[in-house]
């Protein structure tokens, strides 16, 4: 008897699963293709008519999807035409920074109407999940006084994290290790919640709305105060069973450089992130080497823009950093073959530099059928916003989960 309630229990699972990949099917379709026809729709989607109209009956009744026109008839009855309704479905995406707490308001367009940035350097854990839960009710509430529901909140920041259990497992700033912070928002709000390592919610982002867009296979390295990778693979974000595929930054590149926080020595984040470039050049300017730039206003930015405008010792710096991310990339192409890589950070304001020291190493030491269709090209994205949080909510969309728990109509 238990055996047969649980085939029927796998059953009625898989039966559900179909039904969600059925119904985000059709959402893509429609969303690509829009406005769309029902019969078209069956036709794009290879899905059944019959199917089609109890999907799309589904989507309209649950306000994510709209009848927009009737199409000229060609012979018979006119089709009514289908397009998605995301200029009336709303959510909230969220960054946690290392410094900045960065919140923003999107439709499902992609339009950003809300842009929120707090400082976050003196919060501690629970300071910072309280200010969190303040900052998405104050948004709610600006969107429910206007008429309008949000229907998911994203979440990403650096570090590791497992996003099936929606869990922050380690992160080096915000004292958020070990924290199960969607359970703790969705207790709250009573919304979808989604989160993801910062990175590889950026090489969806580049996926779907970036330099990439039109890539199966592709790969984006973050260069910041930490330098992390994400890896899309036929389309779909490579996380593997351990949800944390991508952290290049601790692979070993000088076995006698300065040891990490990780505890190795000479990783590549020693080598190539911001902090490390801002200290080698002081280092130098210390040992007299020369550069117009000032050892008391030195920053990231001055750094790289002198590189870019041919400053002899920030150019070497710059190169050898590239060099350093160079063979690791050449690594990444012979193991992975992309189409291509993306390099997002301050650091690409000197990417003729950086590129050439790159390319470089990509010659030298990946395969050459692989080298000769790789492209490396710089971010497209806005730096320092919230749209790689938007696109774990896309994500989520298109995979179908979140299409089953929206209901924009209900009240």
């Amino acid at each position: 008897m238990q055996q047969k309630n649980s085939k029927l229990v796998s059953n009625v699972a898989n039966i559900d699963l179909i039904k969600q990949v059925n119904c985000a099917h059709i959402y893509k379709v429609i969303e690509q293709h829009a406005p769309i026809s029902r019969v078209k729709i069956a036709k794009v989607s290879n899905l059944a008519p019959a199917s089609v109209t109890k999907i799309t009956r589904h989507l309209i009744e649950k306000g994510i999807i709209t009848e927009t026109e009737r199409q000229a008839s060609t012979g018979g009855r006119c089709a009514i035409s289908l397009a998605p309704n995301s200029e009336n479905i709303y959510v909230i995406a969220i960054k946690i920074g290392r410094k900045l707490l960065s919140l923003s308001r999107y439709n499902l367009t992609g339009h950003k109407s809300t842009d929120k940035r707090i400082n976050i350097e003196k919060k501690d854990g629970e300071q910072l999940i309280e200010l969190l839960k303040h900052e998405i009710q104050t948004l709610i509430n600006d969107e429910q006084a206007l008429g309008n529901k949000i229907s998911a909140i994203s979440i990403t920041l650096s570090g590791l994290i497992n996003p099936q259990q929606g869990r922050v497992i380690y992160t080096a700033f915000g004292k958020l290790s070990n924290t199960a912070l969607v359970d703790i928002l969705e207790s709250r709000f009573n919304i979808p919640t989604y989160i993801g390592n910062h990175t590889r919610a950026l090489a969806l982002a580049e996926h779907y709305f970036g330099a990439t867009k039109n890539c199966q296979d592709s790969i984006v390295i973050s260069i910041h105060h930490g330098v992390g990778s994400g890896i899309i693979v036929h389309g779909q974000e490579l996380l593997g069973a351990n949800f944390n595929i991508g952290e290049i930054g601790h692979i070993q590149v000088n076995p006698n450089g300065t040891q990490c926080h990780c505890g190795n020595f000479g990783c590549l984040e020693t080598e190539v992130s911001d902090t490390v470039i801002v200290e080698k050049v002081k280092q130098a300017i210390s040992r007299g080497e020369y550069t117009p730039l000032s050892e008391k206003t030195l920053n990231i930015e001055n750094i790289y823009q002198a590189a870019a405008i041919g400053d002899p010792l920030c150019e070497k710096i710059v190169a050898e950093a590239g060099s350093y991310l160079g063979k690791t990339i050449a690594i990444l192409i012979n193991m992975l073959n992309p189409e291509k890589i993306v390099i997002a950070g301050k650091i690409t304001t000197a990417q003729n530099t950086l590129f050439s020291s790159i390319k470089q190493c990509i010659t030298h030491q990946s395969l050459p059928d692989f080298q000769n269709r790789i492209e490396i090209s710089s971010s497209d994205l806005p730096a320092n916003s919230t749209i790689a949080s938007f696109a774990l909510i896309k994500q989520a969309i298109y995979e179908g989960a979140l299409l089953q728990k929206m209901d924009i109509k209900a009240k």
